[in-house]
Order: C-alpha cells, then sequence, then structure tokens
C-alpha cells in the first residue's frame, strides 16, 4: 500500500517538474524572441544612422567641390567608402537651358507656356556667369517683361569680365547701360500688346524686351573671360510705388549656371539608403558644417 502511494507522489512530482519546464521554456522563446527584435530594431537604427551620417558627410564633400570648382562645375555619381562600412554617393546638378534653372528659391514664376522668369525685387540684383568651366558663353538672349511701361529708367545691366587682350591685359573691366520703356536702348520691343497669367494667382507682366544685337557686347565678351552679367531693378515710378521685373536668359550657345546648385547625396549601410538633397546659391559662402569634412 506504501509502494502505491509512493508511486502516486512521485507521478505527480514528475508531471509537475514536466509542466513547470514546459512553462520556463515558452517563457524562454518569448525572451529570446523580444531580444531577438530589440537586436534588430537596434541593428536598424545602427545602420539607418551610419547611412544618414555618410549622406550628411557626401553632401559636405559635394558642397566642397562647389567651393573649390569653377561656376558651372557637375558631377554625376561620384562614390566612395568610409570606415564604418557605409558607403556614400552623390550628384551635382549645376546647369540648365535656360536661366532660371528651376522653381527653386520663391523668386521664380511659371507663365502659362511653361516659360520661367525670375522675379527682380526694386533695387535687387542678380549676377549670372557667362561662362561653365573654362568655356565663355559667346551667345544668349536676355529677356524681361514689366507691367508698368512708361518713359522711364527700370533696368540696369552690367557685364564685367577680365581682359584677354591689349594693355588691359588681367585688368578686370565692365560695360553697362540704362533701359528705359519705350524708347531706344539696348532691348527691343518683343511685343506691344499685354500679357496676363492668372494661372500665377494674379495679373503680371506686360511688354516684354529682348537684348538686341549689340557691337559693343559682343566685342567685349569676345576680348574677355570669365564674364559676368549682372541685372538691376532700378525701377522707380512717378507715383513713387516700386514695382518687380520678370527676367529670363535663354538661347545660349551653352548651358546656364543656375542660381541655385542642386546636391542629391545617397548615404547606403547594409540594407539601408539616406537621401538627403540640397541647394547652394551660387557666390554664397558655405554653411557652418555640423560633421568635419571627409576627406577623399
Amino acid at each position: 500500500m506504501n509502494k502505491k502511494i509512493n508511486r502516486q507522489k512521485g507521478g505527480n512530482a514528475l508531471l509537475i517538474a514536466i509542466l513547470i519546464m514546459a512553462v520556463l521554456l515558452v517563457f524562454g522563446l518569448g525572451i529570446n524572441r523580444l531580444i531577438v527584435k530589440e537586436l534588430r530594431v537596434e541593428a536598424a537604427l545602427i545602420d539607418g544612422g551610419q547611412a544618414y551620417y555618410s549622406a550628411e558627410g557626401a553632401s559636405e564633400l559635394a558642397m566642397y567641390d562647389i567651393e573649390t570648382n569653377l561656376a558651372g562645375y557637375e558631377v554625376s555619381d561620384e562614390s566612395g567608402d568610409v570606415v564604418s562600412e557605409a558607403s556614400y554617393k552623390y550628384d551635382i546638378v549645376a546647369r540648365g537651358e535656360n536661366w532660371p534653372c528651376d522653381m527653386y528659391g520663391g523668386q521664380v514664376v511659371e507663365n502659362d507656356v511653361g516659360d520661367l522668369w525670375r522675379v527682380l525685387a526694386p533695387e535687387e540684383s542678380v549676377m549670372v556667369p557667362l561662362f561653365v568651366d573654362m568655356d565663355g558663353i559667346k551667345e544668349f538672349k536676355i529677356e524681361y517683361y514689366t507691367d508698368t511701361p512708361g518713359m522711364y529708367e527700370n533696368l540696369r545691366w552690367k557685364i564685367m569680365g577680365i581682359s584677354s587682350e591689349g594693355y588691359s591685359l588681367g585688368l578686370t573691366e565692365a560695360i553697362s547701360n540704362y533701359e528705359e520703356d519705350l524708347s531706344s536702348g539696348s532691348f527691343d520691343e518683343e511685343s506691344g500688346h499685354g500679357f496676363y497669367y492668372e494661372d500665377l494667382g494674379g495679373s503680371w507682366g506686360g511688354r516684354m524686351y529682348a537684348m538686341n544685337e549689340s557691337e559693343s557686347v559682343k566685342n567685349f565678351i569676345d576680348s574677355h573671360d570669365y564674364n559676368y552679367l549682372i541685372l538691376t531693378n532700378i525701377y522707380s515710378g512717378e507715383d513713387g510705388l516700386d514695382e518687380n521685373l520678370y527676367v529670363r536668359l535663354s538661347e545660349a550657345d551653352r548651358e546656364f549656371v543656375c542660381e541655385y546648385t542642386k546636391v542629391e547625396a545617397d548615404g547606403l549601410m547594409g540594407d539601408y539608403i539616406q537621401q538627403i538633397d540640397a541647394y547652394i546659391k551660387q557666390g554664397e559662402p558655405l554653411p557652418v558644417f555640423d560633421f568635419v569634412l571627409w576627406e577623399k
């Protein structure tokens, strides 16, 4: 009888032990899954962070390339590796067939036929390089709109460059003029009636003018290198109200340098890709970097 009771107690203890082991096993497997999941999340955060820092460094390298090269410098799929086993690549887009090149900057409007115009506020100037790398732009077309035609000055244009011949070799020289609506100057009127573009949220425009054939301008460009075109809105009407001008460049023998250079940077680490796009205005100093520039 005692033996039977002992056997029952031993069987119960074995069942209890197996039950406890099963509970501990399930608990352990759950803990392992949580640990694995947390490790994957941590790895994703680390790889994603390294990819982002790689993209940040790539954008800084691209900005440094822009600063250390001539206006219009472009590069495609510039790539490299870093010590953290991350990699990067970046593109620099700095040219366009027309100027302005795109809508970036908040001072560009588009008309109903898709042409982009740079808005010049009163007393504002823009400077456009008339060269790309070492090659000069010899032929181009300047146009501007004004919605208040009259007999007063509204635009000042100036071209300056480094003399490449004669006694002034190596010196910086300039040629310029002031333009008036409805008067004979360096620009000819291209349209005698108003243009209104309601898709811009309001009416603007008016008479359109384009720079005509000028022997003095052509001779200056041919005899000078690294020329810059400067356009200034000097308008001040009789009523004392200042008005905007709308300017654009087109029909050049080579691409224009955009006012804003676009940097497209990608950072790669494992299966993760981080992308950073940045715009750098031509002629402005580099921003203060958050990270140390990487050496190539």
